[in-house]
């Protein structure tokens, strides 16, 4: 049974960005250029000295991005604004993920012939 505190604890919560996902363009391209680097979001948070959380929400639609926001991780990333506008209007043509799904082609091979893959790849070091 609720009490009354119980209610007012309810009508008083705040509403916070955090609340609400809106996926963004821009969100999406943050992560894929953090992902582009091979950086973690935990790693990101250590080099930008925010937390993992903060970072996630950027990506992910439960932070409000503004410049200055976006250019700090472009920062960390490596990336000038100027490349990263161009990306959003397409001008910038992204390459494909292919990182993503050769590791992902990986996982799905049986052991044998993960062997032979290894020792294909293994002549393209040099």
């Amino acid at each position: 049974m609720k009490t009354k505190q119980d209610e007012e604890k309810q009508t008083k919560k705040k509403s916070r960005r955090c609340d609400l996902k809106v996926e963004t363009k821009e969100g999406r391209l943050l992560k894929y250029l953090r992902e582009s680097r091979n950086l973690s979001v935990r790693a990101v948070g250590r080099i930008m000295g925010i937390s993992e959380s903060t970072v996630c929400h950027s990506e992910n639609g439960r932070r409000d991005l503004n410049k200055k926001i976006i250019i700090s991780f472009l920062d960390a990333y490596g990336y000038s604004y100027d490349e990263y506008e161009k990306m959003l209007q397409g001008d910038i043509v992204l390459p494909e993920n292919i990182r993503g799904e050769c590791i992902d082609i990986i996982k799905r091979l049986e052991p044998s012939k993960l062997k032979a893959v290894k020792a294909f790849l293994n002549t393209f070091i040099g």
